[in-house]
């Protein structure tokens, strides 16, 4: 039941999987089964967000106020497409694969809707990096306790 706890915990915004692998660690969990289910956790939060975030970045754009904002966005996006999609899941994996604040999950899915990158790079992107960083934390916390 710990570890159902633990894949939530992994969901929450600022903490997840660089925070609720050393409190597993911790709790004197086993490392393996704690790392598997923080990594299911941290990577499927990715989905809603990506697939909320697109909405809420087409929602502003019919707004006054934001419109000109997210135009600019867009043409910076356009203008450098191809050099976007060539590097965007290698750039989105060492975004989040290198146990940095704010470099998880959340902003990455953010990233991958602000690039417009299709769902699957954007998750295999999430899903690789977060493995990265669970095992460098892991590895980090294991030696410090």
């Amino acid at each position: 039941m710990e570890y159902i706890k633990l894949m939530f915990f992994s969901m929450v915004p600022v903490i997840e999987l660089r925070g609720a692998i050393p409190l597993g660690i911790a709790m004197d969990l086993h490392p393996i089964y704690l790392y598997l289910f923080c990594l299911l956790g941290s990577t499927i939060v990715a989905v809603p967000i990506v697939l909320v975030f697109r909405q809420v970045i087409d929602y502003l754009r019919h707004r006054k106020y934001f419109n000109k904002i997210v135009r600019w966005i867009d043409n910076k996006i356009d203008g450098r497409a191809k050099k976007l999609k060539s590097a965007s899941i290698i750039g989105l994996i060492l975004f989040v694969g290198v146990p940095l604040p704010t470099t998880g999950s959340w902003s990455a899915a953010a990233l991958a809707s602000i690039f417009k990158m299709r769902i699957k790079d954007a998750l295999m992107g999430i899903f690789i990096g977060n493995a990265m960083a669970g095992i460098i934390v892991s590895g980090l916390a294991l030696h410090i306790i």
